[in-house]
């Protein structure tokens, strides 16, 4: 595969905190234009991958271009092509939200013209206050206002920690649309979630992390047929089986067609 069409290129990526590992020898490609769920136990090194990712860690060995774009060596090409929520939402509790997406929209040298029109845009898009101060938000209000600022900038890939944990299902909704929305304009999104109904709905590609490890990577169907299981086996099974926790014996691994 041509190495223009990645949005994602690790390779060996390894952390090591003192004596003990908590990624190793990690390589994961992700094609641009896709929705990739990341998932695994806690602890299993998904959010050690992510910061690394956007450069918030600094890996103990391997490489990872984002974009193209080597994080260690070009690090500011690489942020500038990511939009990035984390899974602690901290905003400007003083801030409105326009306010704050103009702030945003700022800090990416937007011009404001496009600022003031993509805010409009994302404001209507998640069902957002553009008048309400941020300090009064609920979870899933902050949850969508990060989200409108890692979209801001409408980059070609965007990483979010969790967007789905703690919020109502109407909040889940307006945030799977606004991203069903990007990846159908060509952008990738790469999220991690211990909901794995909502990854098994929307992913196009799903990684499954244990121990530091990748155990399976690519579409439902392929992590299905590396644990043994048939297409009909929800995800939850099948990761249960990958990570160990259940025998393919105890979970229900028929194929839908049976």
């Amino acid at each position: 595969m041509d190495s223009t069409s990645h949005a994602i290129d690790i390779k060996g990526f390894s952390k090591r905190y003192n004596n003990k590992y908590a990624v190793k020898d990690l390589d994961l490609t992700i094609r641009r234009g896709t929705f990739f769920g990341f998932v695994g136990p806690n602890g299993a090194g998904k959010s050690t991958t992510i910061n690394a990712m956007v450069g918030l860690l600094k890996p103990s060995g391997g490489t990872i271009c984002i974009m193209g774009h080597d994080i260690a060596g070009d690090s500011l090409k690489a942020k500038a092509n990511t939009g990035f929520m984390p899974e602690e939402v901290v905003l400007y509790e003083r801030m409105t939200t326009r306010e704050y997406l103009d702030f945003i929209g700022h800090m990416y040298q937007l011009p404001e013209v496009k600022i003031k029109n993509r805010s409009t845009e994302l404001i209507e898009m998640l069902d957002l206050d553009a008048s309400q101060y941020m300090g009064t938000f609920s979870l899933g209000m902050k949850k969508k206002a990060a989200l409108a600022a890692a979209l801001i900038h409408k980059p070609p890939l965007i990483i979010l920690d969790e967007p789905f944990s703690a919020i109502d299902a109407t909040t889940g909704s307006r945030i799977r649309a606004a991203l069903n929305q990007m990846v159908a304009e060509g952008h990738t999104v790469f999220f991690t979630s211990h909901v794995l109904e909502t990854v098994e709905r929307v992913s196009s590609e799903i990684g499954i992390i244990h121990n530091g490890k990748l155990l399976s990577v690519g579409s439902l169907e392929h992590v299905q047929k590396d644990a043994g299981c048939g297409k009909g086996t929800p995800l939850e099974d099948v990761f249960l089986v990958l990570v160990g926790a259940k025998s393919v014996e105890e979970v229900d691994c028929r194929d839908s067609d049976t």
